[in-house]
């Protein structure tokens, strides 16, 4: 939920800046999953799935990844002790 819920707000974020591309790294497979396949998603994870497909709409590219821990480590503390 907690990375959904980010991947929602940084979208909102770069929609408003007037991004028309965006393109994040996550070391969330189910995010991954959920947002390919909602049979994959989380009943209470659903709602910002959905806000996230209709708000991708608005963009010319939008790509998620899923990549090793490692790789957003850099990120990810700071983002855990925003949720804190």
């Amino acid at each position: 939920m907690v990375e959904a819920v980010a991947f929602l707000d940084a979208l909102r974020l770069a929609c408003g800046k007037g991004f028309s591309k965006s393109e994040v790294l996550t070391d969330c497979i189910v995010l991954v999953q959920a947002l390919r396949s909602m049979e994959h998603a989380d009943v209470f994870v659903k709602p910002v799935i959905r806000d996230i497909l209709d708000l991708v709409q608005e963009f010319d590219y939008v790509a998620i990844t899923n990549v090793p821990r490692n790789v957003v480590r850099i990120a990810h503390n700071p983002a855990k002790s925003v949720m804190r």
